[in-house]
């Protein structure tokens, strides 16, 4: 659907439940899930499998509810009711994860909760580029949203990471739900007068279940798309479960969080600038150029990692990986949306989203195992940095492949 221009102030808005999401997600993994099995024995091993086991199911309702939202409509329109009920079953899942969390069987099934009440909100805002942008448009929106999604990312390792090893731990989930419900409320009433509700035939659940498994329209091309963002994710989304450990155990540090703070912020600000002006360039100049220059350079970047165990080396190139993997995130939820047919846009972000759903299941198990299994955390990290390394490649060969064709 063609639609008028969107102004700056109402892309601001409407990306504005990225940042509730992305601080949320960072506070889970680099933080709240890593310190809750740190005392048990195989922490990197539980961690691994809860993040694989957590985020498949999420991955899974996400796509469900991006295609239920294309054909099942309620309330004032097509995606923004979805979008407030994700952020009421976000806050009921954070406290009752609190409650939970005594047993590692209660950290496991706190995880999964915060993974599928998140993703139902995920799977209705994914498709909202599609649905409401213009084209050339889209690369200033998703630049725009990779400003707040690691903006959010921030607030993360700045609010969570200064508050959870202090006598104010009890504010973090407090501070995370609000976050959540204000900006899941401003994303919704900012689209409510886009967010047309289109009349389709309503299949049965179970016809529409079999539906998310459809891939016979539109999926020459978009499958490199999918698979080559899984790659380059899966290369950085699977490390932020892992950062306190590499601190704490291999850079020695009495107070990693800290580190993974300050690493964090640095890495997020310049990723979302870079974010936002590439964003812009990619309706100018194309978006898969950009896609194949910056997965070399975070590739290499990430390679290069082991070779040099010293904080300032590490800021040097994490900022490097960062400015890549912001520009990536813009660019191609950008050129994902592009290419999403009309008619099932929420199907198809939702297979976009297990791109990153899909890298954040399987990058944790990976990366746990190798840990786990390593004669040493030094010669483990060494290989995960290498495999993430890899990642990027595959993703490169991926993009190449679409850009050539």
């Amino acid at each position: 659907m063609v639609s008028i221009s969107k102004s700056n102030g109402y892309l601001f808005k409407m990306n504005a439940i990225h940042l509730g999401t992305n601080y949320l997600w960072i506070s889970y993994e680099s933080y709240i899930l890593p310190i809750e099995l740190l005392s048990y024995i195989s922490s990197s091993l539980f961690l691994g499998i809860i993040a694989f086991l957590g985020t498949a199911l999420g991955v899974s309702v996400g796509l469900f509810f991006g295609t239920l939202s294309d054909k099942y409509n309620f309330g004032w329109g097509r995606r923004g009711p979805y979008i407030l009920a994700g952020a009421v079953f976000i806050v009921l899942a954070i406290f009752l994860n609190k409650i939970l969390t005594i047993t590692l069987v209660g950290v496991l099934l706190g995880y999964i909760m915060i993974q599928v009440s998140s993703n139902i909100a995920v799977g209705a805002y994914q498709p909202l580029y599609a649905d409401i942008l213009n084209e050339d448009e889209r690369g200033r929106g998703t630049g725009i949203g990779g400003i707040f999604r690691l903006l959010g990312s921030a607030m993360g390792y700045g609010i969570t990471g200064f508050l959870i090893d202090t006598p104010y731990r009890s504010y973090v989930l407090i501070l995370i739900a609000i976050v959540v419900i204000i900006t899941a409320s401003l994303t919704a009433n900012t689209i409510k007068k886009s967010d047309v509700i289109v009349k389709q035939t309503r299949p049965g659940i179970g016809k529409l279940f079999l539906d998310m498994f459809n891939l016979k329209h539109g999926m020459k091309d978009y499958i490199y798309v999918v698979l080559g963002s899984f790659m380059v994710f899966s290369g950085v989304i699977g490390l932020s479960f892992f950062e306190l450990y590499f601190f704490k155990f291999i850079l020695h540090y009495q107070n990693p969080a800290y580190y993974v703070s300050v690493v964090g912020i640095a890495v997020l600000m310049t990723s979302a600038l870079a974010s936002f002006i590439f964003g812009i360039l990619s309706d100018r100049i194309g978006r898969k150029k950009i896609l194949v220059y910056v997965t070399v350079i975070g590739g290499i970047a990430m390679l290069l990692i082991p070779e040099f165990e010293k904080f300032d080396y590490f800021l040097i190139l994490g900022t490097i990986i960062g400015m890549s993997y912001g520009i990536f995130m813009s660019v191609s939820n950008a050129l994902a949306s592009d290419m999403a047919p009309t008619s099932e846009s929420g199907k198809f972000m939702g297979y976009y989203n297990m791109a990153t759903g899909g890298a954040s299941t399987l990058s944790p198990l990976i990366y746990g195992l190798i840990l786990y299994f390593a004669s040493s955390y030094s010669l483990g990290f060494r290989y995960v940095f290498y495999i993430a390394g890899g990642f990027f490649f595959i993703g490169f060969a991926m993009f190449y492949k679409i850009l050539k064709d």
